[in-house]
């Protein structure tokens, strides 16, 4: 059927040392001749470097449509933080984010984008989308041994606490030298953001004093 039909398209055909045909027909963009071992008639060829090029677009468009998706989650980001404070605190913060937006995991909910901006804005150095095993931790923060995961309320149902607890001993296992793995809600976030550090810094007391009055 190869062999016929590119006659038919006057498609070039040339044998190569092992006797099979190898069909030449044009690709769709340049015109450049693609080597093909079969040949069917109505089907559209694309050349390599064609190919590549096709390939570089169709990522920079879907990196274009993160990008886009990310600056309307920061405009939000930035609303609800202009409630509760001034948000030309915020201005390096917002810059500094918007440079990272071309990063694929990264800001996946307006949440992250408010926390990431509030980190900055404390001055702390924080990795996100941080890759333990096969968990992904929001945030991990050096300066605090946190590793902080920003939840919405279906996480905390009860029937997935034993799994999270399990997998925030994993993650702290592994992170070591006493980090401890804090969760808070998308509804505190979206309160008051000015509030994060205070309140990760008065569950790590608490934790603190838990284990020493159980020494």
């Amino acid at each position: 059927m190869s062999y016929k039909d590119a006659l038919k398209d006057d498609i070039p055909i040339e044998k190569d040392k092992s006797g099979f045909n190898w069909y030449y027909p044009p690709c769709r963009i340049c015109n450049a001749p693609v080597p093909s071992w079969n040949y069917i008639h109505g089907t559209e060829y694309t050349c390599d470097e064609c190919r590549e090029v096709l390939v570089k677009l169709n990522y920079q468009k879907k990196c274009t449509s993160s990008i886009d998706t990310k600056e309307e989650k920061l405009k939000k980001a930035i609303k609800r933080i202009s409630k509760v404070t001034d948000i030309r605190h915020y201005e390096n913060a917002i810059i500094k984010v918007q440079y990272s937006f071309d990063k694929p995991m990264y800001y996946q909910s307006t949440e992250e984008i408010m926390v990431a901006l509030e980190l900055l804005r404390r001055g702390l150095v924080a990795y996100h989308q941080v890759q333990v095993f096969d968990f992904r931790v929001d945030f991990v923060i050096p300066q605090l041994k946190v590793a902080l995961e920003i939840d919405g309320a279906p996480f905390h149902r009860k029937d997935r606490l034993s799994s999270q607890m399990l997998r925030d001993e994993i993650i702290a296992n592994k992170l070591g030298n006493g980090y401890e793995v804090i969760h808070i809600p998308t509804d505190n976030v979206n309160l008051n953001i000015t509030k994060l550090i205070p309140a990760i810094k008065a569950v790590l007391s608490r934790r603190k004093r838990v284990q020493s009055s159980s020494c």
